[in-house]
Order: C-alpha cells, then sequence, then structure tokens
C-alpha cells in the first residue's frame, strides 16, 4: 500500500513543471559533493523552493528527471509514515524506472525530521555511495548540532535565512546590478528597503501586497514557532513566561540583555526559576529565532559574563507584535545589518561577530573577527545627520579603532556618503541600501 502511494508521488513529481523560484545567493550549495548535504532554518523561509533552484540547476546541466526524487515528508498521503517504510522508496522508484538501478540518483527529502529514525536510512543510502542526498528540516526541530550528530560526519549543514534585501528586491522584480542606486529605479529601491525594516524578509511577507495579510502571516509564524516547535518539543509548561520572554526580546532587539536583569523582573510578574529562563534562552538560541552576540575581550571568560545584545531572526516580528514606530527604525537597521553579517558568517565559519564596548557611553555596533585577525568595526548611525548623534557614534568609533589598532571604520546611515579622516583614522559612510547590495 504504502508503495503505490510513493509510486504516485514520485510519479507525479516526474510529470510536474517546477515553480519559478527566486535565485538565493546568501548559500551556494553544491549537491553533487560526496556528502549529505542538509538545509536547516526557520518555518516557511523557502527551504522548499531552494530545493527546486538546485534540481533546476541538474535539468539545466543535462540531468535525466527520472534520476532526482522529491519526497516531501509532511504529505498527508504518507501518513502514516514509519522506518520501516523507507525501503520502498526505492522499491517504488526502481519499479518505475528499472533502467536507472546501476545510475547514481539524487534524493532530495523534504522536512524529513517528521519521521523517525530517519538518520539510519539516510546514512545507509549514503554508504552505499551511490546516491547524492539533500535533506531540510525546520530548525526548531533539526538543528545543525543535531544532525552533526545523527550523521556522524557524513553530512555538511546549511543554514537558510529569510530574504536578504538584495533577494527581496529581485522578488520584487528589480534586477540588481552597479547603475541601480543612480536609476530612476533608486526611488522603488527606497520604497521596498522601507518595508522591508517593517516586515522584514519572509519569503511569503514580502510577495504579499497587503499589510494586514503581512502581519496575520508574521503572528501566525510566531504562533507556530512558539506553541507548535518550542513547547511540543521541549514539553514546557510555563508558557506565559515563555511569550513574555520572547515579546520582551522583540521589543529590544539590538539592545544589550542580561540574563539576571531579566530574571529579577520577570519573577515577580511569573512564577519561574532561573534554571527554566537559562533553558528558554538556550531553546530560543538554538531554534534561531534569537541571536546573542559577545562583547569582545581577549577573555573569554569575560566574554561570557559580560551583557550580550540581542538580534531577532526577523524584524517583522517586532512589527507583528505591536512595536513599530518612528523612533525604532534605528534599531532595526542594526538588526538587518546583523543579518547580513551572520550570512557573511554562515559561509565563512572563522567570523565572528562581537560588539564593542569601552564603557557605558562609547559603543561600537559591530566588530568582525575572522580567525585570529580583528577585520572591521561597523557603526550603524539613522540619525547620522544630527550633530550630537554623529559626534557620539564617530567617536565611539575612533577610540575603538585606536583600542584595537584599526585605521579604518565603517558607518552604515540612513542614506548619508562620504569619507572622513579622524585623528588619522579613515571612517567611510554608507548607505543602508548602498551597504545591503555592495555584495
Amino acid at each position: 500500500m504504502k508503495k503505490n502511494v510513493l509510486k504516485k508521488i514520485i510519479e507525479e513529481f516526474q510529470e510536474s513543471e517546477l515553480p519559478v523560484v527566486i535565485k538565493r545567493r546568501a548559500i551556494d550549495v553544491n549537491p553533487d559533493i560526496n556528502k549529505v548535504i542538509t538545509i536547516v532554518g526557520p518555518r516557511r523561509v523557502g527551504k522548499t523552493y531552494y530545493i527546486f533552484s538546485l534540481i533546476k540547476d541538474l535539468l539545466e546541466k543535462g540531468m535525466k528527471k527520472s534520476r532526482i526524487v522529491y519526497i516531501n515528508f509532511e504529505d498527508e498521503r504518507l501518513l502514516p509514515f514509519t522506518s520501516q517504510d523507507f525501503d520502498a522508496i526505492l522499491e517504488a522508484l526502481y519499479e518505475l524506472y528499472p533502467e536507472i538501478r546501476k545510475e547514481r540518483i539524487y534524493f532530495f527529502f523534504d522536512e524529513i525530521q517528521e519521521i523517525p529514525l530517519w538518520e539510519k536510512f539516510v546514512r545507509r543510502l549514503y554508504d552505499a555511495r551511490k546516491a547524492r542526498i539533500v535533506i531540510t528540516g525546520s530548525s526548531s526541530k533539526l538543528t545543525s548540532r543535531e544532525i552533526a550528530t545523527s550523521l556522524r560526519g557524513r553530512a555538511l549543514s546549511y543554514e537558510l535565512f529569510p530574504f536578504s534585501f538584495e533577494e527581496t528586491l529581485r522578488a520584487k522584480g528589480l534586477e540588481i546590478n552597479n547603475r541601480l542606486m543612480y536609476s530612476g529605479k533608486r526611488f522603488k529601491v527606497k520604497k521596498f528597503l522601507n518595508e522591508y525594516l517593517e516586515f522584514g524578509g519572509f519569503p511569503e511577507v514580502v510577495l504579499s501586497k497587503d499589510r494586514n495579510s503581512r502581519l496575520r502571516i508574521l503572528n501566525e509564524y510566531l504562533n507556530t514557532i512558539m506553541i507548535r516547535d518550542l513547547v511540543e518539543r521541549y514539553n514546557i509548561r510555563n508558557v506565559n513566561a515563555l511569550k513574555t520572554l520572547i515579546k520582551f526580546l522583540v521589543s529590544n532587539i539590538s539592545r544589550s540583555f542580561s540574563l539576571n536583569s531579566y530574571y529579577k523582573m520577570a519573577k515577580q510578574q511569573t512564577p519561574l526559576t532561573k534554571r527554566t529562563l537559562i533553558n528558554f534562552v538556550s531553546y530560543l538560541e538554538n531554534i534561531n529565532l534569537f541571536f546573542f552576540i559577545n562583547k569582545f575581550s581577549h577573555s573569554l571568560k569575560a566574554q561570557m559574563v559580560n551583557r550580550k545584545k540581542v538580534y531577532c531572526i526577523d524584524v517583522g516580528y517586532r512589527t507583528a507584535t505591536g512595536f513599530y514606530t518612528s523612533e525604532d527604525v534605528g534599531w532595526r537597521m542594526e538588526n538587518i545589518v546583523f543579518l547580513k553579517l551572520k550570512q557573511r558568517e554562515v559561509a565563512n565559519p572563522l567570523i565572528e561577530i562581537f560588539y564593542w564596548r569601552e564603557n557605558k557611553k562609547q559603543e561600537v555596533d559591530f566588530l568582525l573577527k575572522e580567525g585570529q585577525k580583528l577585520r572591521q568595526l561597523i557603526q550603524v548611525s539613522y540619525r547620522i545627520d544630527e550633530a550630537q548623534t554623529r559626534k557620539r557614534e564617530v567617536e565611539a568609533l575612533t577610540t575603538a579603532m585606536g583600542s584595537l589598532h584599526l585605521s579604518e571604520g565603517l558607518v552604515i546611515t540612513e542614506d548619508y556618503e562620504g569619507y572622513e579622516k579622524i585623528k588619522g583614522k579613515k571612517i567611510k559612510f554608507i548607505s543602508l541600501a548602498k551597504w545591503l547590495l555592495e555584495e
């Protein structure tokens, strides 16, 4: 019975046309590499469409479609699917296409974490050395760490994020080139950047034209992550405390977060142990809903004890939870810059992201470290045209450059651009839109 269902699913894929896909540039996956490729990311981030883009690339290179198998394990026709049913996939495929039995097959398994003991089947399939395998899973259910443990060195993991700003513009139909910011389309770029700052980069949200629909979609995503994924996965009982923590973090993106300070405040409002709070923060970080970066120090101990800065996977969540004012655009800009830097970190494991602080008054938003070398200081400033703000931001940057022996610094602004030399230090000012598109 299961084999017949699988035959139908395999044949449907063979006969269907692949949907139009937007080329994702944040990660570069080669399905021909002799590793199990795993693509993880939040729900609704576009993992399935990324798989379709990989399949399209194979077909464009002349691959026979019969050698490609795509199965979505959230397909209700497969339910109930158990570990004993995995062998039926190969039986169904070879009965449909006996001529490919000795050829290399490319398997694309979507949301495979839904099936118990999936890793044993994947390992067995991989060890046969005949297959190429790409799997996806929601980061709330399948983390990179768990994949590494399950597949025991056989896997390469890639994290997929919501659309970058460049991908957002491509989704809106704009061609990205060196002339874009100087053409008449620059006004569209500005309009779409304002939307990106308000609603973020989840593909379904980007492609939606209605504000209310965007807000409903974002709320649905957040509720799914909170209730279905976090609560079910970690067997959370104190759901109200979790919701309160998420709302607090969303309302404080791009700012420092102290677990001890939050605990003192939260325990007065809801019953909560410190161990529970530590676990909640760990869960949110594991599923990549929030990211916490350390203050730079040459001492690992100092990095651990200092306050961290918090960023969210998508600034649209801030809007969906009711936090959107003209005053918080700077926080949103900083969060978007962080996400771009995070994609660099994903692409280059040697990169680490810190913030720098000399004292309570002087802070630089980002310090990039690559291996043992300090590479770049980045300040994000929305109102750089205001004299007091400009003085504060530039002084902090030049102090950090002197302390860390860096000769250049970068300030990302709303739209001001230029170069300045201060105390022998070179500072480049660049608009957010241009910086997001320059790579």
